[in-house]
């Protein structure tokens, strides 16, 4: 088994490798053992980079590397990646985590990663739920540091009690498919600093967040991934620093209360939203990702309004379709002066009347100096708006004019109207344009005339460069 490559780049392994690299009888087949020498933690560095199965292996080379998995100070005991879905592997792969858990109580351990799908049948259900138990009390034992937990669907796949003896956690990963028990409360975890919940129903659970902050003071990073939700209330963490709502289901009732967080910086929102925002005071936020899905219910304009304001201070911002469509709305009380937003992307479905539906946003950021447009690919490039028909501006005189933009980059843009009257516009109205980078959707020679056309165009900078790439 070749394993010098594997040996970590710190001062530890270098030192070790660069000894035992000078001797004589190093790979002559004289029968020394190069790692002879090597301690438990260097052996242990080494096998935390290699898979669970191939580090178990590993442990068969000689006697001096049977205690390195236990000595390892990161584990990925990813069950569906090491052994097919079979009782015996079952019992092997329950055994091998055990013994590299358990046997190295004095080896710190940083990082914790326990995948168990398909580790949790009929027959082995009951006992697989104790070996998660004891698994976590032995890693709370050796004070580890970060833990990624992921349950599968079983009524015996439950979050054991040994879970909140890890207080020494700083990083939490929770990935629970459809678990219907109520989450434990986390307040014995106060060193808490990042939670990511993912397939969690959090609806009906507002002591649960409540609590959390409560007593996780130093928690700064929280991430709902697709869990179903009902009211969320965040006012008054004064901590939390980056937010993210993804691919979230709610409530009929459900709503989104921000307030008195001012060290909030990034806030990413996609996928199905809430029906009533109640944001004051984010005026921290230097990045907002806002790709939320079309609502299939017209929402009212004060909601709309609430969720817009979001976006009045940041710097860094990236809008989906239905975002984009809402500033080139009509309504006065939708004209946002977004004049902080530095680097702006956006993404556009409907590629003929899309393309200049952003025209009315670029006319309220004009100090952007980095703009990134991408056209997701539809059925048709004539496709219409649904619903309401919705008339874009066009942007023109001083006030339309990026005096900042520098750099754009354009994917999947195509010759019909929309695409070619927005690159025109583009380079019409940056006079500080320094390279334009477009990706078409064609090849061939309908990339040939469209490339022909776009250098026609008129360029108000004279540095301004085009480069045309067929990859994204």
């Amino acid at each position: 088994m070749r394993t010098k490559h594997l040996i970590p780049n710190n001062a530890a392994g270098l030192t070790y490798a660069s000894a035992y690299a000078a001797r004589q009888d190093y790979g002559d087949g004289g029968g020394g053992d190069p790692f002879e020498g090597f301690p438990d933690a260097v052996l242990g560095l080494i096998v935390s980079k290699l898979p669970f199965r191939s580090a178990v292996a590993a442990s068969a080379v000689s006697r001096r590397w049977r205690g390195a998995l236990a000595a390892a100070p990161a584990l990925d005991l990813d069950f569906p990646a090491a052994f097919p879905a079979a009782p015996r592997r079952r019992t092997a792969f329950a055994a091998a985590a055990t013994a590299a858990l358990a046997c190295a109580q004095h080896h710190p351990l940083r990082r914790l990663r326990l995948a168990l799908d398909g580790f949790f049948d009929q027959v082995f259900a009951a006992t697989a739920a104790g070996h998660v138990a004891s698994w976590l009390a032995a890693a709370a034992a050796r004070g580890v540091e970060q833990l990624e937990l992921h349950l599968p669907r079983s009524r015996l796949a439950v979050i054991p009690p040994s879970l909140l003896a890890c207080t020494n956690l700083t990083s939490l990963t929770l990935r629970l498919d459809h678990y219907a028990l109520p989450l434990p409360s986390l307040c014995p975890l106060t060193g808490l600093r990042r939670l990511h919940l993912a397939s969690v129903s959090l609806a009906g659970c507002d002591d649960f967040l409540e609590d959390l902050f409560s007593h996780c003071a130093q928690l700064s990073h929280l991430i709902l991934e697709r869990c179903h939700m009902g009211a969320l209330r965040l006012a008054g963490t004064r901590q939390l620093c980056s937010l993210a709502i993804t691919d979230c289901s709610w409530t009929q009732q459900s709503s989104i209360t921000i307030s008195e967080m001012p060290a909030l910086r990034a806030l990413r929102y996609s996928g199905e939203m809430a029906n009533r925002h109640m944001i004051d005071g984010a005026h921290s936020l230097h990045e907002v990702v806002l790709a939320i899905e079309k609502p299939p219910v017209k929402l009212q304009e004060p909601n709309i309004r609430a969720l817009l304001a979001l976006v009045g201070n940041v710097r860094n911002l990236v809008l989906s379709p239905w975002c984009i469509e809402q500033f080139a709305r009509p309504e006065e009380w939708l004209n946002l002066r977004l004049d902080m937003v530095s680097r702006l992307a956006c993404i556009i479905q409907r590629k003929e009347e899309g393309a200049l539906s952003i025209a009315p946003l670029l006319a309220n950021c004009p100090n952007v100096e980095e703009l990134s447009v991408s056209v997701v690919p539809s059925q048709g490039n004539r496709r219409r708006c649904n619903g309401d028909r919705v008339k874009y501006g066009v942007m023109g005189g001083k006030g339309g004019i990026m005096r900042n933009l520098r750099t754009i980059r354009m994917e999947y843009i195509d010759e019909n109207k929309s695409g070619l009257e927005l690159v025109k516009l583009l380079l019409k109205n940056a006079p500080m344009l320094e390279m334009m980078t477009i990706v078409p959707s064609m090849d061939g020679l309908e990339l040939a005339k469209f490339r022909c056309r776009v250098l026609k165009f008129r360029k108000a900078s004279r540095n301004a460069s085009i480069q045309f790439r067929s990859t994204a």
